[in-house]
């Protein structure tokens, strides 16, 4: 109808040849097709919304379902729900139903989520395993940090564990999948003395200061400082030390005379006193000497 009425229009417009007559038919098309254009997109798009929500729900009412017949000019479609251990995640024109998945205990795998006809079962690693793949068909045990190295990044269901080295202040002794590197104990901070230096794989060991090192020490150094003394002052008083001091005066041989060959009475010898070393000392006044030979000639 509006499109017979523009034609009208034209063909009235073409018998005149007034611009401004052209002009005045012209300026309502021009301000009244495109608001037209406008609301019939406006609707299609409702429309189309509304269509593509009807569809949605068909495909969800459809889905764990599998198809029996197909529709005929007489007949529907005809469909039937997936059995027991079975399902079908959307809408198809499959006519068998898919079977959920195990989740076999030998591979390491458990149940998470139980399946029902619109979902399939999942599964995932037990605890202290993870998944040897991204379709995770088999789990594996997480891997151990040796002594001497920590965990950086504990393992999960899906990744394995991450070890790093030990850096020096820090040790691990033991072989573990969540146990992180230590730092050395502070032999200082609790009143102790350093007894061995730690490593990547041992810590310090700390202990008392020993005392009975100080009790031993003292005895046996005073004992040999002593033993130096006396073997010093023997040096010293030794014949030996002699040659150390001025020789003294040589004396002549002395000719001794048997009391015998003279006649009378004979008085007792004098005896020669010596210092220790067998030293002669000058003889005292009033005693007798024996002269020698030589003197009396």
């Amino acid at each position: 109808m509006w499109n017979e009425e523009s034609s009208l229009l034209q063909g009235s417009a073409a018998h005149t040849n007034d611009p401004r007559a052209l002009l005045l038919w012209r300026l309502p098309l021009t301000l009244f097709i495109p608001r037209l254009t406008h609301t019939q997109n406006m609707k299609s798009r409702a429309v189309t919304k509304q269509i593509h929500r009807r569809l949605q729900n068909i495909f969800l009412e459809l889905s764990g379902q599998k198809l029996v017949n197909d529709c005929t000019e007489v007949s529907k479609t005809e469909c039937q729900s997936c059995g027991k251990g079975e399902f079908l995640s959307t809408w198809n024109r499959e006519k068998y139903c898919h079977e959920h998945r195990y989740c076999n205990p030998n591979l390491g795998l458990r149940i998470q989520s139980e399946g029902t006809l619109n979902t399939d079962t999942t599964c995932v690693c037990v605890e202290g395993q993870h998944c040897t793949s991204h379709t995770c068909e088999s789990c594996t045990p997480h891997s151990l940090c040796l002594p001497g190295f920590g965990v950086k990044q504990i393992a999960t269901g899906l990744l394995d564990t991450v070890c790093e080295p030990c850096p020096l202040g820090f040790f691990s002794n033991v072989s573990s999948a969540f146990e992180k590197c230590h730092r050395w104990t502070s032999c200082e901070r609790k009143g102790l003395v350093e007894q061995h230096v730690g490593t990547n794989k041992t810590d310090v060991v700390c202990g008392f200061q020993s005392r009975m090192r100080t009790l031993v020490v003292i005895p046996v150094t005073m004992g040999v400082l002593f033993a130096v003394l006396l073997v010093s002052a023997c040096i010293s008083e030794s014949p030996g030390g002699e040659a150390l001091h001025p020789t003294a005066e040589r004396q002549d041989p002395v000719e001794t005379i048997d009391p015998e060959d003279f006649p009378g009475p004979h008085p007792p010898p004098p005896v020669q006193e010596t210092l220790c070393w067998c030293q002669p000392v000058a003889q005292e006044d009033g005693k007798e000497s024996r002269i020698s030979v030589q003197e009396r000639e």
